[in-house]
């Protein structure tokens, strides 16, 4: 599927999705007699006799009246409704340069706080001369909260709906997630490019090889039809986010994987997890969690990470999986030092859906490598 660019808008305007607003040039009488005017009166519901602001699908400004300082302040208050009405898309037609007989290069200006929201699109005339107007992506970010797990992702899915289903980055958090796409396949993608509909965990991705996965009905309820040349939207189980750690061996840690760590002369294997939640920021903490307590990994001598957690995952499961299979590998208070082992040895076939130990003891004995450890960013292993 094709990408589309949503920061221009379409030459010729003859449909909208359900989100899409036509933002015209009129006159303060409202009498749309020809040109976009007319267009949005016929078609967009633009009303006659009224020639400012909102109605129908459509956005009147008044451009007919006087010389720009005049037409300004119309301008200005366009920008703020728009502002305001974040989860629209204002498509610019290039107001006030047919009839009103002004040129571009001095109209599209009054429009340069707009270029800033990234619910309008703009003709290609006027986004060419605004661009300096944009902050670089870098400055435009917001900065990544401390401790991330679903219940924070679902939060700030919520908070950068439109950009999300837009399909452009804007000032989304730096955050990259690890989500399972079949055995022995993780996938990585960055905040911006996933969503969440209640629990669940989906995934925008333009390889059409994702077409067969495509939910267009999830999408039409969180989007409406937003997301109208997006992508392909399927769903996928969550593994885990991406933490500022690195282990010995300079690899990123997410959180689900496992890891060998030295902790004042002692040694364990544990998962990277999450304690805590964000209503308590004192308590909310990435950390190790053994018996009767935990080790935050600043206070490792060293981390090494040898799997993941995401064995025998049950298809069809749901929620945060981190925690829940974080919370059964933790679990081995009792158990005999085979049953650890073959904790261990499930930990490196992941993700897998395999039910019996014996599936993954067959997989060592033929030496079959499985691809946890390759991620975006970093060499593989044997490239080091």
């Amino acid at each position: 599927m094709k990408k589309v660019n949503k920061r221009l808008a379409p030459d010729n305007i003859t449909e909208l999705s359900q989100c899409e607003i036509f933002v015209f040039g009129s006159n303060l009488e409202g009498q749309h007699m020809g040109g976009a005017a007319r267009y949005a009166y016929d078609h967009f519901g633009a009303e006659w006799g009224n020639g400012v602001g909102p109605q129908g699908q459509c956005y009147a400004i008044p451009t007919m009246h006087g010389p720009l300082a005049e037409i300004k302040p119309y301008v200005d208050d366009f920008i703020e409704y728009a502002r305001q009405h974040p989860m629209n898309r204002f498509l610019l037609t290039r107001i006030g340069c047919g009839i009103a007989g002004f040129k571009d290069e001095k109209m599209a200006p009054l429009f340069k706080e707009a270029v800033k929201l990234p619910n309008v699109s703009f003709p290609d005339e006027w986004f060419i001369q605004l661009l300096d107007y944009i902050e670089p992506l870098e400055k435009r970010k917001q900065a990544a909260p401390p401790v991330i797990n679903m219940e924070v992702l679902q939060r700030l899915c919520k908070e950068h709906l439109y950009t999300i289903g837009a399909g452009f980055p804007w000032d989304e958090p730096d955050i990259l997630i690890r989500y399972i796409i079949d055995e022995d396949k993780f996938g990585y993608k960055a905040m911006g490019n996933f969503f969440f509909i209640d629990d669940d965990l989906y995934i925008f991705d333009y390889n059409d090889k994702f077409a067969e996965d495509h939910n267009q009905d999830v999408v039409e309820a969180v989007f409406q039809d937003e997301c109208k040349g997006r992508g392909y939207a399927f769903h996928a189980y969550f593994a885990g986010v991406r933490t500022p750690y690195r282990d010995s061996k300079g690899e990123a840690i997410f959180t689900g994987d496992v890891c060998h760590i030295k902790f004042h002369g002692s040694e364990y294997d544990y998962p990277l997890s999450t304690l805590g939640s964000e209503e308590n920021p004192e308590f909310f903490r990435y950390a190790f969690v053994l018996d009767n307590h935990c080790i935050r990994p600043e206070e490792c001598e060293s981390i090494t990470r040898v799997g993941t957690v995401f064995y025998q995952v049950e298809k069809g499961s749901v929620g945060d999986l981190v925690d829940q299979l974080s919370a059964r590998f933790t679990d081995i208070w009792g158990k005999c030092k085979d049953q650890i082992e073959h904790r261990l040895e499930m930990a490196k076939y992941t993700p897998s859906f395999h039910e019996n130990y014996w599936e993954y003891a067959a997989l060592k004995v033929l030496e079959i490598e499985y691809g946890w450890r390759y991620y975006p960013g970093l060499p593989k292993p044997d490239e080091r």
